[in-house]
C-alpha cells in the first residue's frame, strides 16, 4: 500500500520508534499499577505490524517489548485514526494478540507459558468513545457462559479526554500528542503552539527528520489547515537563527506539498472526468439522500462524517447505508457500511 495512503501510521512509528518517545507514551497511556511493575528501562520496539492490510489506512500498531520481574511482558498499541469509535475493535485487538503470541511461540519453541500482553487502544478520534473496553460485553450471553470465552479487558488512551497538560514527558512527545489530538479537528487553532514546542527543539539530525515528518503529516491529514497556515506559524515561532534552518526545511516541504497537489489534481481531473453524466449525479444523489435521512435521525452531522459520505463513490454501499438508516441506533453504525 501506498505510503501516501497511509499519512498517520508513518508518523506515528517515526515518532514511537525511539525507546525515549515510546517510554513517555507508556507513561502517559498506562495506569499506576500496572507502571509499578514493567521496567521502563528495558525497552525493545518491535517493526512488526499485526494489522490486516485492508485496515492499515486508519489503524497503526506498536509492540512494545519489556519485563515484569525479569521476565519477559508485551505491550501491544492499537492505534485508532477513525474519528468516530469502530464497534469491533475489541475483536480486532483480540485477533492480532493470538497473531503475537503465535509468533512468540514459533520463535521460540521451548515456551512453557506465553507472556503476557497489556493491550492498549490509543484513540485520537474526534467523537466520544461509548464503546466497552471489556470482551465479553459484545458477546451475546458473555455474562452467563463467561467461564466458557475468552476475556480481556483493554486500557484506553483516549487523546479527547486529556488535556494538554495532562501529557507527561519530552517536548517532542507533547507536540506529538498535540499533533494527533486535534488533526482531525481543530489543527489550525493549536498550530502556533506547536510549531513553538518544535522551535524550542534543538536543529539536529534526529529532530530534522522527526519535524519534516510532523510537517508532512500535519499537511496531508490537518483537515482545516492551508499550507500557508504552516507556513504562517513557522514565520512566527522561534529565534532568528532557528527560524532560518527550520524554515527552509519548511519551505521545501511546502514547495514539495503544492507540485504534488498540482499533480493529484490532473490526475483527480481526469478520474472525475470518467465519472460524469449519469453515474456520477446517481452517486450524488445518494450521498444527499444518506445526509438528509441521517441529519432527520439523528440531528447534525458532523464535517468528518459529510466528509466520509461525499468520499464514498461505491452507490451499492450509499444504498446499504441508505437502508440501515431506519433500524441503526447511532451514525458510527451507518457510516461502518461505508468502508
Amino acid at each position: 500500500m501506498s505510503e501516501i495512503n497511509r499519512p498517520h501510521d508513518r508518523f506515528f512509528h517515526l515518532v514511537f520508534s525511539q525507546e525515549e518517545h515510546a517510554r513517555d507514551l507508556l507513561r502517559n497511556a498506562l495506569p499506576n499499577s500496572i507502571l509499578r511493575m514493567l521496567d521502563l528501562s528495558s525497552l525493545e520496539i518491535s517493526r512488526e505490524s499485526y494489522i490486516d492490510e485492508k485496515l492499515a489506512t486508519r489503524q497503526s500498531d506498536i509492540l512494545i517489548r519489556t519485563r515484569i520481574r525479569d521476565r519477559p511482558a508485551l505491550v501491544y498499541i492499537l492505534v485508532e485514526h477513525k474519528s468516530y469509535s469502530y464497534r469491533w475493535t475489541m475483536l480486532q485487538l483480540l485477533a492480532y494478540m493470538v497473531r503475537i503470541w503465535e509468533k512468540e511461540l514459533s520463535q521460540n519453541k521451548k515456551l512453557k507459558k506465553l507472556p503476557p500482553i497489556i493491550p492498549v487502544i490509543f484513540y485520537h478520534g474526534s467523537r466520544k468513545w461509548k464503546l466497552p473496553l471489556d470482551f465479553l460485553s459484545y458477546v451475546e450471553l458473555g455474562e452467563e457462559l463467561g467461564f466458557y470465552i475468552p476475556d480481556f479487558r483493554a486500557v484506553m488512551f483516549n487523546l479527547q479526554r486529556l488535556g494538554d497538560t495532562d501529557l507527561r514527558g519530552a517536548v517532542l512527545f507533547q507536540a506529538t500528542m498535540k499533533i494527533f489530538k486535534y488533526a482531525l479537528t481543530t489543527l489550525r487553532q493549536h498550530m502556533g503552539e506547536i510549531a513553538r514546542d518544535f522551535f524550542t527543539l534543538p536543529f539536529d539530525e534526529r529532530n530534522e527528520t522527526l519535524l519534516k515528518g510532523a510537517l508532512e503529516y500535519i499537511m496531508q491529514v490537518g483537515e482545516d489547515i492551508e499550507l500557508s497556515d504552516v507556513e504562517e506559524e513557522l514565520q512566527r515561532a522561534g529565534s532568528e537563527d532557528m527560524k532560518e534552518a527550520y524554515m527552509t526545511l519548511a519551505e521545501q516541504l511546502i514547495a514539495k506539498g503544492k507540485n504534488e497537489g498540482k499533480l493529484e489534481g490532473k490526475l483527480e481531473g481526469k478520474r472525475e472526468g470518467k465519472l460524469e453524466g449519469k453515474l456520477e449525479g446517481q452517486t450524488l444523489a445518494k450521498q444527499q439522500v444518506l445526509l438528509r435521512l441521517l441529519e432527520k435521525k439523528f440531528g447534525p452531522v458532523d464535517d468528518p462524517e459529510k466528509r466520509k459520505i461525499r468520499n464514498c463513490r461505491d452507490r451499492d454501499r450509499l444504498d446499504q447505508a441508505i437502508d440501515l438508516v431506519l433500524d441503526a441506533d447511532s451514525i458510527d453504525r451507518v457510516l461502518e457500511s461505508l468502508e
